[in-house]
């Protein structure tokens, strides 16, 4: 049975997006009972014969060492239902609350490579927190965030609510020209801005001998011990405005919210920055799998399975 991440959200998350704003102002008790039927959906999807949710958390398991399989599915499905009880807080402006959250222990970093005056772009996974994360980073620092909204418009109108007190510059990659979304994130790093986008939107490896896809936007790369077709546009960028590259990962409790930075990258060459800048992502989604919302993509799923072969063999 072939994983599909993006069949599952769209089939419940009309459901939940109605059911979690009516929670939203419901007393405390009543939500903790709406929750918790969100959470038996997850698990009840994770025990459905077949289910590709229970193969991909074994070949994950396997792969970060980080504990049985269900153990790992546990802390997703907690960490999501976290993220929407607090997506709901956003949504109805309470600000002040997600600003809080936000912890960044290695911010003197962060503000050297921007006192250059290059601007810095935050390449992350999808994480459970990422939304709270950018709406409370942009509080402290000028911010561009790139979103890619659902092709379904009727679902894509559903999360712009959420983006209403985002309180920073927001372009959807989706819905503009590659011309002006290079015009967008060219401005915001010549202004010194922090650029955030997501980067792991995986596809086939292009080939050996040909390693950059220029018309798919597409570069060869290592992760997790196998080949992949990873988003060659922050290589591309950062080299136009000689700016620094800073895998990120945000880590979710119920206390904070925090940013993880991995190893700041130069850019070179898109073969070999995009290489480092992946090789620099690993260990965060390696120590922190249960923040990651998108590995139970179905192109992660294949990849976990092609790597946990591998090792054993």
């Amino acid at each position: 049975m072939e994983s599909s991440f993006t069949k599952f959200k769209d089939r419940i998350w009309f459901s939940v997006d109605r059911g979690t704003k009516r929670l939203a102002t419901a007393p405390k008790p009543l939500q903790d009972v709406g929750y918790s039927i969100v959470r038996s959906v997850l698990w009840a999807a994770y025990y459905l014969p077949g289910s590709p949710l229970m193969e991909t958390a074994l070949g994950l398991s396997k792969v970060v060492s980080q504990g049985p399989p269900r153990l790992l599915y546990r802390g997703f499905v907690e960490r999501f239902i976290l993220a929407l009880r607090r997506m709901e807080r956003l949504r109805l402006g309470k600000t002040d609350e997600i600003d809080r959250l936000l912890v960044i222990p290695e911010e003197a970093r962060l503000k050297a490579s921007l006192q250059e005056g290059k601007g810095v772009l935050l390449v992350m996974p999808h994480c459970h927190g990422s939304v709270l994360m950018v709406r409370a980073l942009a509080a402290r620092f000028p911010t561009l965030m790139l979103v890619r909204e659902p092709a379904k418009e009727s679902r894509a109108i559903t999360q712009r609510p959420y983006y209403t007190h985002i309180g920073c510059e927001l372009f959807d990659v989706r819905r503009n020209g590659d011309a002006l979304v290079a015009r967008a994130v060219l401005k915001a790093l010549r202004q010194g801005k922090i650029v955030v986008g997501v980067v792991d939107r995986i596809k086939t490896a292009p080939p050996v001998d040909a390693p950059v896809n220029k018309s798919g936007d597409t570069v060869r790369a290592i992760v997790f011990g196998e080949a992949a077709g990873v988003v060659g546009w922050p290589a591309r960028f950062a080299a136009k405005c000689d700016a620094a590259i800073l895998p990120v990962m945000v880590e979710q409790t119920p206390e904070h919210l925090t940013l993880h930075f991995g190893d700041v990258i130069t850019p070179t060459d898109p073969l070999e920055t995009t290489q480092n800048w992946i090789a620099a992502l690993e260990p965060l989604l390696r120590r922190f799998p249960c923040d990651w919302g998108f590995v139970y993509d179905k192109h992660w799923a294949r990849l976990l399975r092609k790597a946990t072969k591998s090792s054993h063999s």
